[in-house]
């Protein structure tokens, strides 16, 4: 159970604690009190504890993290490694980051307050310190005043009618005090007094030496019998002490103690009387505020107790009988644990409680109690610790508040959420509920698969909905439209069902909204989202089976099963009886294995039976029967259900009718695998036309050659250059028929993945085609490995690096190959300075025989294939080219590829 927290800004912390330490988990300081600065100004954040302390109490020698955890729970001595005589008295406690230690420093006397620099402020008001270093000092003060006072008196006892002088040194001692002294005879006349009984009594000196001190002032007396009592105590010597309420002459109210004693000869005659008259009207206004709040517990509806030091009970309020149902003399002399507490009473709270008043703590905590009758019941209990001025502990006072109604209604809560959250985490659609800031609260993790977010959904709570629509606009085909009408919803806050959307990838969403209102107040809204790409293009496509499929689409609608642990089913919702055919009376209390189940099929939902035993949710897909026979494909999101006191008592499933896209899938594999074989037969067409071409061009360039050889000096130059004409035109038929031979093995679906460096392939390519001398190919920076096909690579690069050099203009020529990368992808780079290409045909570059170079060798497929194979790996081709100076071709690549 969690305890209260309070929450403590820094400057409230400050004044509370004004000598604390923070201590991070390496023993260093984090931070300390403002008050601590003073004493100790040479601290900085940062520097080691060990390096200014020392533990005193428990002592420890070498401090470590073991022996800082050994220091809670009892009262801890720090000293000063540079001042001896500084040591501070508290307490450490562990926190989540390291430690903290709250105390206050420890003076012997005001003197060395001063000498530290410190003052009053420097001290939290609950620090009893300075109190109790005024009390040492007042009764230090006072005692050496009497004592300088008595000698003063005894001498003046000795030589009174001698010496005059005497008695006023007197009276410069006692001036000095801050009660009223008071000297007088024994028929109780005043012979002499200090300034600060004159500002009691408010009369001068003068007027003071006429009178009798039982006459007027604090000591007053109006009966004459009980002055005529004390006029022979002071014969006899007797010491008087009184508590007295006094009147002044503006009205106001002030109480003294007083105290009177005799000062004797050496024969043992009383001669003088002293009477010090001390002001105890606070202590008189704190007893009466003692009074009220007594009062004011009486009267609360918490119940209140207090107990002396051992925790033993001394006094209840009525509310506290009432909640415990034992009466005052039964809870009287006994410890309130040993009577309320039971089996259900979480042992760590309580010794948690049993600490805290060891050691004079405040507590704070939740815990269950037992009435007189054995009732249950929750009570969340505060209380502190009481002590005397010398701090030590008295009693304690805490107050109890019946909680258990919170806690069941908390309890329910917190199942009713958990069903929820299971029922949403495992739909098939994907659920975005976001606050009115639009800040998100809940989010599936259907969610997450349609977007492409690799966290798990918990990540997300708390992000800004608005920034991630910006970041993931792109996703979108019409990103701007897509914007607005984010926008123009979020406006109008209003419902839309079954809106469409399309992605870049081509999926069509349908996306739905609804505002959640309470009252008038706005409190978010709930986002839903449904892959309905399969169903919609065959939807169009397939319009002679639009009633079919429109039936399936109808049928979409989840059903809901609820089962108890020995699959007797207990709930299902409208679209569950639609789905299995059966009514809802048909279905509750009966065995949904015996009804639904295949003898397939059993076997998977034993599996799943142990999974939810387990905890485990998932989702699956399943074969059933329902009620007319009809064998169905069901997927199944299914989750364990539990009570209130978290024990499993079924499963609950959410249900989705599959079987017509079964159907399809099959049709989709089926057409796949038909085109398959297609490819490969055009692929064995190609290999053929190929060889059938090129065997007679062959010959026909073999022929051209002999004949040129043969009538070499026959032919005039005309008809020299045709035949080069002609033999320039095989050679380019020759390399059309390579090139799209080349691009038809780019399209086959038979590759050899390998780990290949490409360091090495861009090596080979530079050993294998002809690069004139004053043309330089260089590697920029090293190139990564891939896993991919050795063929398409080889053909990727060898097709750009060529066209590079057979366009190149230059006397000196350069082709530098080079790659960047981001977190995901690889850039490849293949800049030359060659002849460039016109900006009106970039576009149309990479399109298969398209050629715009007067180079009579191009056939317009090297381009082609380059793209095809990078289309292959899901990557991306560019360029960047000026007609002169030069071209960069840019290629993106995922890193992590193997498919292709």
């Amino acid at each position: 159970m969690n305890n209260s927290q309070f929450i403590l800004n820094g400057k409230t912390f400050n004044n509370i604690f004004p000598f604390y330490i923070l201590i991070d988990d390496n023993l260093n300081l984090q931070s300390f009190g403002r008050s601590l600065s003073k004493i100790f100004p040479e601290l900085n954040i940062g520097d080691s504890f060990a390096e200014h302390f020392n533990i005193l109490r428990p002592v420890i020698s070498n401090i470590t993290i073991d022996s800082f955890k050994k220091c809670k729970n009892q009262l801890v001595v720090i000293g000063s490694k540079k001042n001896k005589r500084l040591t501070l008295r508290g307490q450490i406690e562990k926190n989540e980051e390291g430690f903290l230690f709250v105390g206050s420093p420890w003076f012997v006397s005001m003197e060395e307050v001063v000498e530290n620099k410190l003052s009053l402020n420097d001290f939290a008001y609950h620090d009893p310190l300075l109190d109790l270093l005024h009390v040492l000092k007042n009764q230090e003060v006072n005692n050496k005043e009497l004592k300088e006072l008595l000698e003063t008196i005894d001498l003046q006892r000795k030589q009174l009618k001698k010496d005059k002088e005497e008695l006023n040194k007197l009276s410069l001692v006692a001036s000095a005090n801050k009660n009223g002294v008071v000297l007088l005879d024994i028929t109780g006349d005043i012979v002499w007094c200090n300034d600060a009984y004159l500002d009691i009594t408010e009369v001068s000196f003068e007027e003071v030496l006429t009178k009798n001190i039982l006459e007027f002032g604090p000591c007053k007396l109006s009966s004459k019998e009980h002055k005529a009592d004390v006029l022979k105590g002071f014969q006899k010597g007797i010491i008087f002490e009184g508590e007295n309420a006094s009147v002044t002459k503006k009205g106001k109210i002030f109480w003294y103690k007083t105290t009177k004693q005799p000062i004797k000869d050496d024969f043992g005659n009383v001669v003088y009387y002293f009477a010090v008259i001390e002001d105890i009207t606070v202590d008189k206004e704190r007893e009466e505020q003692l009074m009220l709040l007594s009062s004011i517990a009486e009267k609360n509806t918490n119940a209140v107790i207090i107990t002396d030091a051992d925790g033993k009970t001394e006094w209840v309020n009525t509310s506290f009988s009432e909640m415990t149902g034992y009466t005052f003399g039964e809870l009287i002399g006994k410890k309130p644990g040993h009577l309320l507490q039971g089996p259900e009473s979480d042992t760590k709270t309580i010794n948690y409680l049993k600490a805290q008043i060891k050691n004079g703590l405040p507590f704070s905590c939740e815990l269950i109690n037992y009435s007189k009758s054995k009732e249950k019941y929750w009570v969340r209990i505060q209380g502190q610790a009481l002590h005397n001025k010398y701090g030590e502990v008295i009693k304690y006072f805490a107050t109890e508040e019946d909680i258990t109604f919170e806690k069941e209604f908390n309890q329910q809560l917190i199942e009713s959420e958990n069903r929820l959250t299971s029922l949403i985490s495992n739909l098939q659609t994907g659920i975005l509920l976001e606050d009115e800031n639009r800040k998100i609260l809940i989010v599936n993790k259907k969610f997450c698969q349609l977007f492409g977010i690799e966290v798990e959904p918990e990540v997300l709570k708390g992000f800004d909905c608005e920034m991630m629509a910006l970041g993931s606009k792109d996703y979108f085909k019409n990103p701007d439209s897509f914007m607005k009408r984010l926008e123009e919803i979020l406006l109008n806050k209003e419902n839309v069902i079954a809106e469409e959307i399309e992605l870049v990838d081509g999926r069509i969403l349908e996306r739905s909204f609804i505002p959640i209102q309470s009252g008038n107040k706005y409190d978010g809204h709930l986002w839903s989202y449904d892959d309905i790409t399969i169903k919609k293009r065959y939807r169009e496509s397939l319009v002679a089976e639009r009633e079919k499929y429109s039936n399936i689409i109808a049928n979409m609608n989840m059903g809901l099963l609820e089962v108890d642990k020995n699959d007797t089913i207990q709930l299902a919702n409208n679209s569950f009886c639609d789905m299995s055919g059966y009514t809802y009376s048909e279905l509750i209390g009966q065995k949904a294995a015996s009804l639904f189940l295949t003898t397939k099929s059993k076997g998977i939902i034993t599996e799943k039976a142990k999974d939810r035993e387990n905890g485990i949710s998932d989702s699956y897909e399943i074969n059933i029967k329902i009620k007319s026979g009809e064998e169905k494909y069901w997927l199944i999101s299914g989750a364990p259900n539990y009570n209130v006191n978290g024990e499993l008592i079924g499963t609950i499933g959410i249900h989705l009718d599959i079987t017509e896209q079964k159907k399809l899938e099959i049709q989709k594999e089926q057409l796949l695998s038909k085109l398959e074989k297609q490819n490969e037969y055009l692929n064995e067409y190609a290999q053929v036309v190929s060889h059938d071409l090129k065997s007679p061009l062959r010959s026909i360039h073999t022929l051209i050659s002999w004949i040129k050889d043969d009538n070499e000096k026959e032919f005039n130059e005309q008809t020299s250059q045709y035949l080069t004409m002609i033999e320039d035109k095989v050679e380019k038929m020759d390399d059309l028929i390579k090139g799209i031979l080349t691009y038809s093995k780019v399209e086959s679906n038979k590759v050899a993945l390998e780990d290949i460096n490409l360091n090495e392939v861009i090596q080979s390519i530079i050993e294998i085609i002809h690069i004139p001398d004053h043309i330089t190919v260089k590697i920029v920076n090293p190139l990564p490995s891939l896993r991919v096909d050795r063929f398409r690579m080889q053909q990727l690069f060898q097709n750009l690096i060529s066209n590079a050099v057979n366009y190149c203009d230059k006397k000196v020529g350069l082709v530098e190959v080079g790659v960047s990368e981001n977190q995901k992808e690889y850039i490849f780079t293949i800049k030359d300075n060659g002849t460039g290409i016109d900006k009106k045909y970039q576009n149309k570059v990479f399109e298969l025989f398209q050629s715009f170079s007067n180079e009579d060798k191009s056939t317009g497929i090297g381009l082609s294939i380059v793209k095809r194979i990078v289309d292959k790996y899901n990557g991306e081709i560019w360029m960047d080219s000026e007609l002169g100076i030069g071209t960069t071709f840019y290629i993106k690549l995922p890193k992590k590829n193997g498919t292709a």
